[in-house]
């Protein structure tokens, strides 16, 4: 299927030959054979080992662990940067690599020219290019410069447009590795409400980060691998506390070096005789965690009855992280009378616009008795960022439009979800 990655037993093995004697010249070489193979020696490094994944289309997966515990390895090896040693990895669909923005283009010709170039290397014709071309230039942001020569550009100029260029090229799979940590705040606010848009339309996205809140933010599973194995791996959230824990020197691992292992949240509570498990937020089909300010969208809560039950409510309730609620809703409130509750299932919250302000916020779930005894309350269930290309405060992002009868002015592209009807 497009967008699907597939690892099988795969490792990757650098060789390099050690360091050498000053008697090694070229002539000392050819003339000296004996000491070439006296005074060497091999040395290997063991990147990843062993590694067996599966990220299907649509998912966002990030890969988190110290430097030099093979995330990048792992990302350039699905971008056929890298070979593997052994194993097979398999990619289905165009894949783009978002790891050193800019870093192909010429510092001769300009950036208009660039951009066709490297258009055409992501996989383009020029007729696309063309197409998309006022789109790229829009995003990029960099006014008349686009048509002078790069060699003058700053580096935040570099990475602006050699992030527009990348998302033009419509990939099936997305590759980041930490290009969202060298922009701006605004550019950085623009890159996630694009990278959230492209997750609406199913693309496939693997992270390389060490901003763990953007990792928890923006994946919906993540990847914990330490000298190159895959030490756990579950919803995004749980494997980055696991992954501080470890960092902090708190934990006993208590597994054998290289086993995987599943983790689950456990900020909850319940007698257990309906188990929630699982709470996704989709956006189409496709679950995600970072969603454009007023997309529709809904929260579906999977479940499961173990004894059944005649009295029952499902409830969500959205926080900041500070602990602000921002808003709370159930099905006795909807006047929904529950009858009998006796089969595993689903129930959906639906939101045809999600009016909220960028930024993250906490979901709570919960099916409990109406006299509120619970049978299972998850306290921050899920992490979800809502997106926008412009900030601003609070938490309500109506629809809304400006009215006037004195001011002249120009209107520009509204950005914040403003409806800049004429008054």
């Amino acid at each position: 299927m497009k967008g699907s990655i597939r690892f099988s037993e795969v490792s990757k093995v650098f060789r390099w030959r050690g360091s050498r004697s000053r008697r090694e010249t070229l002539k000392g070489a050819f003339f000296h054979r004996w000491f070439r193979r006296r005074g060497t020696t091999s040395e290997e490094h063991v990147a990843l080992d062993g590694i067996d994944l599966e990220i299907v289309p649509g998912e966002a997966v990030a890969l988190i662990g110290p430097n030099g515990s093979g995330k990048s390895t792992l990302l350039k090896l699905t971008g056929g940067i890298l070979k593997p040693t052994s194993g097979t990895v398999e990619v289905d669909g165009r894949v783009t690599a978002l790891i050193e923005l800019g870093a192909g283009f010429h510092p001769e010709i300009t950036g208009r020219e660039n951009v066709v170039i490297n258009g055409m290397l992501l996989g383009l014709e020029r007729r696309e290019i063309e197409a998309r071309m006022q789109e790229i230039v829009d995003f990029a942001d960099i006014g008349s410069f686009i048509d002078q020569p790069v060699k003058i550009y700053s580096s935040g100029m570099y990475v602006r447009l050699g992030f527009a260029v990348a998302v033009a090229a419509d990939p099936n799979v997305l590759l980041i590795d930490e290009v969202l940590a060298v922009g701006d705040e605004v550019f950085t606010r623009r890159c996630l409400d694009r990278l959230a848009r492209m997750r609406q339309r199913g693309v496939t996205m693997v992270l390389v980060s060490h901003d763990l809140d953007l990792v928890t933010s923006f994946a919906d599973r993540a990847l914990y691998l330490e000298r190159g194995r895959l030490v756990a791996e579950g919803p995004a959230d749980a494997v980055v506390a696991r992954y501080r824990s470890d960092a902090a020197g708190d934990t006993d691992r208590g597994h054998e070096e290289g086993q995987a292992r599943q983790v689950e949240g456990d900020r909850r509570w319940g007698n257990g005789d309906v188990e929630i498990i699982g709470v996704e937020l989709l956006t189409g089909e496709a679950p995600s965690r970072m969603v454009p300010g007023g997309s529709s969208c809904r929260l579906r809560i999977r479940y499961s009855v173990h004894n059944p039950v005649d009295d029952f409510v499902f409830g969500v309730a959205w926080h900041r992280a500070d602990g602000t609620q921002v808003s709370g809703h159930n099905t006795e409130l909807a006047g929904f009378v529950p009858r009998r509750l006796a089969s595993d299932g689903e129930v959906c919250c639906v939101y045809d616009s999600l009016q909220l302000a960028p930024g993250d916020y906490l979901v709570d779930v919960a099916v409990h008795a109406r006299n509120g005894l619970a049978y299972d309350y998850w306290c921050d269930a899920l992490k979800v960022r809502v997106t926008s290309e412009v900030e601003w405060p609070g938490v309500w992002s109506p629809p809304h439009r400006w009215l006037s009868t004195g001011p002249e002015w120009e209107k520009s592209g509204a950005k914040d979800g403003t409806d800049q009807k004429d008054g």
